[in-house]
């Protein structure tokens, strides 16, 4: 991951970039470092390392990166190293405070372009505090604000079909208010949110954003067994999301309004669980090439085969219709685009403190020029080690 320190040489932009990614640093840390002599324990703390293997197929001009290179499909070996884990900092009576720490890195070896052979490298990592008080004891609501930076690198990133999502520092901040009322409960959240997408490449300073997100919902218990953990529960939200994008647009920079309604059942009986959620999106914008209405579906289902094996399938189906069809050729990655996804993982205890995971994927993403997708098979197997048992 890239040093925070200033690189001699560097541009201002660079050390710009470098400055907040520290500040961010020093912000989102201090609360996991400052009370571990006191409270601190650690929750669940997982170490997971795996090997993938993965085909690819598509037709994306090749728009981010410097040289251009061509192939319609391509293969990689993958291998793939994760930390995760979530803390309690402080708990009191009526507050707590909290972090969870996400960081991997997953190295290539592809194989099938014309010019040469990449091997691209991710780092990711993802810090979140979390700070809950409880109003009156919790008779007048929760109230609940979070911290939160993300950083992603990519080294020798080829072009397509092997999709890799470009470099970027995202920084969130947000507070929610929750409340039990009538037996629903309800919520308010308010976000606010920086990306930056990393250099060296020009274009990808058009994707920089500042977004501010309004969100308010509530969800419902239908059925609770008294003698299990069977239970049913809806949930539903309205959203407003503001966008800015300062280095798109000209004299009139791009400023996209959106509005979304969304909803979800859960359903849990015997060994089975089952999550079904439905939102669209409508967007208008001082640009009309990116004014669209947007659909999306996903199911989460997991399900207990005996007391040490577990399945899970996860599927998403997205769908975007741009408002002007003529004007929508976009940068993949810029918007969301039209996508099929489809996730299956079994999963199998090997012992009190180290588990087994196999997965395979697919997935199939459309852009709207020149009929532009790419589809990607996978199958990976994961060993996971709790080293708290």
């Amino acid at each position: 991951m890239r040093r925070c320190a200033p690189i001699p040489g560097a541009s201002r932009r660079a050390r710009v970039r470098q400055g907040r990614v520290a500040l961010l640093a020093v912000f989102v840390l201090f609360p996991v470092t400052a009370p571990l002599a006191g409270q601190a324990r650690i929750n669940d703390l997982v170490i997971s390392a795996g090997v993938a293997a993965e085909l690819w197929r598509g037709d994306f001009s090749a728009l981010t990166v410097p040289q251009i290179d061509s192939t319609e499909s391509a293969t990689a070996g993958v291998g793939e190293w994760s930390l995760n884990g979530i803390f309690t900092l402080l708990a009191g009576r009526n507050h707590s405070l909290g972090a969870t720490i996400d960081g991997g890195i997953r190295q290539f070896a592809a194989h099938g372009f014309q010019l040469r052979n990449y091997s691209p490298r991710e780092h990711s990592g993802l810090v979140t505090t979390t700070y809950t008080y409880n109003l009156g004891g919790g008779r007048f609501g929760t109230f609940k604000s979070e911290a939160a930076a993300r950083i992603r690198r990519v080294v020798d990133r080829p072009p397509m079909p092997l999709y890799l999502s470009p470099a970027h520092d995202i920084y969130t901040v947000s507070a929610e208010y929750r409340k039990s009322v009538a037996g629903m409960n309800l919520s308010v959240d308010v976000a606010g949110e920086h990306a930056d997408y990393a250099p060296p490449l020009p274009k990808r300073d058009f994707l920089d954003r500042s977004s501010l997100i309004v969100e308010a919902g509530g969800s419902r218990l239908l059925h609770r067994s008294e003698d299990s953990d069977e239970y049913s529960g809806v949930r539903f939200f309205g959203a407003y999301r503001y966008h800015s994008y300062p280095r798109q647009g000209g004299e009139v920079p791009r400023v996209d309004h959106a509005v979304g309604l969304g909803g979800a059942f859960e359903l849990r009986i015997r060994q089975m669980f089952i999550e079904v959620a439905l939102d669209g999106t409508r967007s208008r914008s001082t640009s009309r090439r990116v004014e669209y209405y947007a659909g999306r579906l996903e199911l989460t289902a997991q399900w207990l085969l005996g007391q040490e094996t577990q399945l899970g399938l996860a599927g998403t189906l997205a769908r975007k219709r741009y408002i002007d069809p003529g004007q929508d050729a976009l940068v993949p990655g810029e918007e969301a685009d039209n996508a099929s996804i489809l996730h299956v993982e079994l999963s199998r205890a090997l012992g009190p403190t180290v588990s087994g995971a196999f997965r395979i994927g697919w997935q199939k993403i459309e852009t709207h020029f020149s009929g532009a997708y790419y589809t990607r098979f996978g199958g990976a197997f994961f060993l996971r080690f709790r080293p708290r048992g």
